[in-house]
């Protein structure tokens, strides 16, 4: 198991397990880093010669420090409630025509490596596939994310599939109560690389999702979709029943004194649809000490939010 099929694993686990082990989950797999990466990202495989990105939005800490600012309600072109259902499902077009139509929208300014990466392409995922795209907008780092956040209950069961037991696992976490599951997670120190300590908590997490799947009940709360829960607590619901996240600052407590800053805004729909739109003032936001290039971002807060809850991403 690679890094990156680590990190989708433990991302997988903080969705569905229970709600205080899921936060242990997504700190202990972005703990010390500036990770961006979106929780409910199950595969990613790179399209043309990509650089695996990861995408500003939710994974992000909602206390963004002091100076932090929400963006104001876009004119989002919405649809009456209850239209939108995952199983009433919005088609995406092709990849190009995506990239394309955020190229249009965008201000003026130069753009360059545009590159992207598909989500939960492969022909067994339990969502639909989505797209990532990230970009350099005068320098500066802007990304993209388009992916499904309702799961298909049968198809996650399937893709259970815990391998073999590292060397050395407990195998008792499978079937320990929630307070030891916990604190196993709190236990495992971060590290960029993958450790025997990180391995066994994923295999250990998927041989307990592979327990809550065989109860019809488990399974319901596990794979349950809701807008509320994704793009909350912090964000705000739309008249079609959407909930949209808007936020600036450093993406940690407000301590960071480099000049790093980004805009991130995230729009969770009724139909399973979530949207991350961010932009920095770094062209490498992820590094450990981004390099700040400018005062600000170069898409706004305001304007961000209005890619985010755009129309033109889907069909």
């Amino acid at each position: 198991m690679n890094e990156h099929d680590l990190t989708t694993v433990l991302e997988r686990a903080a969705d569905r397990l229970d709600p205080d082990t899921a936060a242990l989950v997504a700190d202990g797999a972005r703990r010390g880093h500036r990770r961006l990466r979106r929780r409910r990202m199950l595969t990613a495989a790179t399209l043309g010669t990509v650089t695996a990105l990861t995408v500003g939005g939710l994974a992000w800490q909602s206390g963004l420090g002091t100076g932090d600012r929400t963006g104001r309600d876009p004119a989002v072109a919405t649809t009456s409630p209850g239209a939108l259902t995952p199983e009433n499902q919005r088609p995406l077009p092709p990849d190009d025509v995506l990239v394309q139509r955020l190229l249009d929208h965008l201000p003026d300014g130069e753009v360059t490596d545009v590159t992207t990466m598909p989500r939960a392409d492969e022909p067994d995922s339990p969502v639909q596939p989505g797209l990532e795209i990230s970009l350099l907008l005068d320098g500066a780092a802007v990304q993209v994310s388009i992916s499904d956040g309702s799961v298909d209950p049968e198809a996650w069961a399937r893709s259970l599939d815990p391998g073999l037991k590292p060397e050395g696992c407990d195998a008792s976490l499978v079937d320990a109560d929630k307070a030891t599951w916990n604190q196993a997670i709190r236990n495992v120190a971060p590290s960029p690389k993958v450790t025997p300590e990180m391995a066994c908590i994923s295999w250990v997490s998927r041989k307990r999702e592979q327990k809550c799947a065989v109860d019809p009940v488990c399974l319901a709360e596990r794979t349950a979709y809701s807008p509320k829960r994704d793009c909350g607590p912090d964000g705000r619901q739309l008249p079609d029943g959407s909930w949209l996240w808007p936020r600036s600052g450093d993406g940690g407590d407000g301590s960071d004194t480099s000049g790093f800053m980004g805009n991130w805004a995230a729009i969770c729909s009724p139909d399973g649809w979530m949207i991350d739109v961010a932009a920095f003032n770094s062209p490498d936001p992820e590094a450990g000490r981004p390099e700040v290039i400018a005062e600000a971002p170069p898409l706004s807060l305001d304007e961000v939010t209005e890619l985010a809850t755009a129309g033109f991403w889907f069909e």
